[in-house]
């Protein structure tokens, strides 16, 4: 009986728990693997160069890939020195997205993938426009190494930035690439006065191209060699799929603009066989290079300012013995507020009285010159252009934005010229300047100076007005590396010695003689901090009063470096010293 009875399994405590020496098996997270280049070519069957980028056929990926792709296509802009939440920017989307397909900056998906199997962007329409000119030696190797660069794949063409100092002749050089490639060719600029020296350098160097435009509700593209496009149309405007198709050739003036969220958006748009980024700088404070290089690929040449203009640079250092003007403005944080600082700056009669006094006395000097004013705030400049017209000390005109062509034009030919710096940071071409004069203070200053640079001229001269606040030191500080690193001549003296005599200003030693003892004071070293008022002295020197030590010039090397990359955001260390800290400075120089 026993055999066939069923043996039922045990339901004490013990066999109802789980068996603890063989535990279930957790389930295994999928480690991606990290494929090379070929890999992920034979991988992927469906990569395509398009009217609208790069793309992927997103079914062939996990979803897991697909985010991570799009992770990286996220731009991130760095604070440009706003004080406020609503001033820190936002991440932007480099990428766009259909239902089936992943679109992506072209160079970003030639590195993930490899070249695209596809090729669905057109040759460009042949055109024919002979140059007329010729290019300098140093533009030579420029062309060749850029066209070597884009020729080498026949069928899918290429792309790759030109970064270029002023003065070297951008838009000749992209003017003769285009005769050479013999395609019809969009050409983006972000400003209307750029637009117009573009046409007129086409008409000098290629007289027989037939130039359309795109702007606004202008679409004048039709049998036509060579199209001008204002950026901000083609970034925000919506145009039929045909409205790019004839374009073989794509070249980018002032590039680095449009690295923003909302011109960026042009890029996905415009897809030509042959792209060319142009400008003087291609480092963004921001953060955002990438953006363009992802689009556009690396810089295929970099070239070399001219070392051979002999320029001058005359430093004056304002003081004024004055609390309120000395004072620093700072946030709840005790953030320097860089834009009130310049406020302040702009808002001093006293000051822009003095810069009118260095101006008279330079036209007396030498009155054959054509002298350009740099400010920040339109307040300055109209002060001294008011005060230069009434006063008739010279002819002069206004160089800024709103401003229409003709009124530029006319401009032009003054004698004395008032601009902002946003203007002359790009591409403004007035061959005449010979004096620049910097009424405001800012660090990244190689555009401004290329404006007098040109042409060569026989004593190109810079005006640097070096106001005594900390901040304003520091940047004073980066501007002399910038101006010792191409071996300009420096001459200095301060507002309460200035004299329109030069030579009895002190000459600044260049790079080449700088000694071991870098920074340390030498006995022919002077104090010059104020002699009355509050003082606005770098950390470094009040630490060389605090602790005793020789008090060393402002004018020596040290904190020449200094780490102040974001000129908007930077915060001072411990401005408002004393006059008890002075004292001891004062009693260490009579020692």
């Amino acid at each position: 009986m026993d055999k066939f009875v069923k043996k039922i399994p045990a339901t004490s405590k013990e066999s109802s728990e789980p068996d603890k020496s063989n535990p279930k098996p957790k389930p295994v997270k999928r480690k991606l693997k990290k494929l090379s280049a070929t890999e992920l070519v034979q991988t992927t069957k469906e990569t395509v160069l398009g009217a609208k980028g790069y793309s992927i056929l997103k079914s062939e990926f996990p979803e897991e890939d697909i985010e991570t792709l799009k992770r990286e296509l996220v731009a991130k802009p760095n604070s440009q020195g706003g004080f406020s939440l609503a001033a820190v920017p936002k991440k932007f989307p480099i990428f766009r997205e259909s239902g089936s397909r992943l679109y992506m900056p072209r160079y970003f998906g030639e590195d993930k993938f490899g070249l695209a199997k596809r090729m669905r962007i057109g040759q460009g329409d042949a055109i024919d426009v002979p140059f007329k000119g010729t290019l300098r030696d140093n533009q030579v190797p420029v062309v060749e190494t850029y066209l070597a660069h884009v020729t080498k794949n026949t069928v899918q063409g290429g792309g790759g930035l030109l970064e270029l100092p002023c003065a070297y002749g951008k838009t000749t050089l992209s003017l003769y690439i285009c005769a050479q490639l013999k395609v019809k060719t969009l050409v983006i600029v972000h400003k209307e006065f750029l637009l117009n020296q573009w046409v007129e350098r086409i008409q000098q160097f290629l007289p027989t191209a037939r130039i359309g435009r795109i702007q606004g509700s202008t679409i004048d593209t039709e049998n036509k060699d060579i199209v001008l496009g204002m950026l901000q149309s083609l970034s925000m405007k919506d145009y039929p799929d045909t409205t790019f198709s004839s374009f073989g050739l794509t070249i980018i003036d002032e590039v680095h603009h449009i690295s923003s969220e909302v011109f960026s958006c042009a890029l996905f748009k415009i897809v030509s066989k042959y792209m060319l980024g142009l400008s003087a700088t291609m480092n963004r404070k921001d953060g955002t290079t990438k953006v363009f290089k992802m689009f556009l690929g690396d810089v295929v040449y970099k070239g070399e300012r001219d070392q051979e203009h002999d320029v001058i640079v005359r430093g004056i250092q304002y003081r004024v013995d004055d609390d309120d003007f000395s004072h620093i403005i700072t946030n709840f944080r005790g953030d320097v507020m860089h834009s009130s600082m310049i406020s302040k700056l702009c808002a001093y009669t006293k000051r822009s009285e003095f810069i009118l006094k260095v101006l008279s006395d330079m036209l007396v000097e030498n009155p054959n010159q054509q002298i350009m004013i740099l400010a920040h705030n339109k307040s300055l400049l109209t002060y001294l252009h008011d005060a230069i017209h009434s006063r008739k000390i010279a002819s002069v005109g206004y160089y800024i934005g709103g401003m229409k062509e003709a009124a530029l034009k006319e401009s032009e030919d003054k004698k004395v010229i008032i601009a902002t710096y946003a203007m002359a940071s790009e591409a403004l071409d007035i061959k005449t300047l010979t004096t620049l004069i910097m009424a405001t203070p800012k660090t990244d200053i190689e555009q401004s100076v290329g404006r007098i640079l040109r042409q060569r001229h026989t004593n190109p001269i810079v005006v640097d007005i070096i106001d005594q606040h900390d901040m304003f030191i520091r940047q004073w500080y980066k501007r002399r590396t910038f101006y010792k690193k191409h071996n300009y001549k420096i001459f200095q003296t301060t507002s309460e010695k200035y004299t329109s005599d030069t030579s009895m200003w002190i000459s600044v030693a260049d790079s080449s003689s700088k000694s071991k003892g870098r920074g340390r004071p030498k006995k022919s070293d002077t104090c010059n901090i104020p002699t009355t008022g509050r003082i606005d002295a770098r950390p470094t020197v009040l630490q060389t009063m605090l602790t005793g030590e020789k008090c060393s010039s402002l004018d020596s090397d040290e904190d020449e470096n200094v780490d102040s990359d974001d000129e908007e955001s930077f915060t001072t260390a411990r401005t408002a010293a004393n006059n008890a800290i002075f004292s001891k400075c004062l009693i260490q120089l009579n020692t």
